[in-house]
């Protein structure tokens, strides 16, 4: 995804833009970005851009970030954090800091986790830290989901194993 393209981005299910300014307007890393983490991971995966704000009508403009070096090290101590966030899916080429219109923007692409990794949560407590990606929002995971996720982690192979004794001719046609 190139960031030049601005205009012709859109927040959705694989998108998310923070403005990311904090109280100063030096740049911070939303609190909100975690949820949006956990969702993405938990659904396909996305890039969030950091230093991008959203307007009501859907555009997406640059703010930018004062100290994107700051952004970047509250980041990866947060996600190298257990208590905060469970896993760390993020290898260092997922997270860089990009110079859009002049301004200093970081997008981080996270990746969908495993069936063995979901589901990633927040604040050390799966039944009430996990969430999914739907449209453009991120949702916090129902019990029945969360369990569901924790269940399959048990057997990697579920759907893919041969079973002894079954054949072809066991299937019915669709």
């Amino acid at each position: 995804m190139l960031i030049r393209d601005l205009e012709q981005l859109v927040e959705g299910q694989e998108l998310e833009a923070k403005a990311a300014q904090g109280r100063g307007g030096r740049g911070e890393l939303p609190a909100s970005f975690f949820e949006t983490y956990s969702a993405m991971a938990n659904t396909d995966g996305g890039v969030v851009l950091l230093g991008i704000e959203e307007f009501q009508d859907g555009s997406l403009q640059v703010k930018g970030l004062g100290d994107p070096d700051q952004v970047l090290k509250t980041l990866w101590d947060s996600l190298n954090n257990g208590q905060k966030v469970s896993t760390c899916l993020l290898a260092s080429g997922d997270v860089e800091a990009v110079d859009v219109e002049g301004r200093h923007v970081v997008r981080v692409r996270i990746p969908r986790a495993s069936r063995k990794q979901r589901p990633v949560f927040l604040n050390g407590n799966p039944l009430t830290g996990t969430f999914r990606r739907s449209f453009e929002g991120d949702y916090r995971c129902r019990e029945e989901e969360v369990r569901r996720m924790l269940a399959e982690q048990v057997e990697d192979e579920r759907d893919s194993r041969v079973l002894a004794g079954y054949g072809l001719d066991d299937l019915e046609p669709a």
